[in-house]
């Protein structure tokens, strides 16, 4: 990505974006002029968001996912 404001959008909205889009936000952000704090911080969401989504893909493979 080559906007950074598009792929801090992207770290905080991560649902509306493919997980190569979010893989690409995350190297814009860590490539960008931001200070070091801020892309910690993005590091740590992107962390976060592929542990969410691997948690996410487990508990929808199971039976009962909704409930029923």
């Amino acid at each position: 990505m080559k906007d950074l404001h598009r792929a801090v959008d992207a770290m905080h909205h991560p649902h509306q974006y493919s997980d190569l889009e979010l893989e690409r936000a995350n190297e814009a952000i860590q490539q960008s002029p931001l200070q070091q704090f801020y892309k910690e911080y993005y590091k740590n969401l992107y962390k976060r968001i592929l542990e969410c989504k691997r948690k996410n893909r487990h508990v929808a493979e199971e039976v009962g996912y909704f409930g029923g």
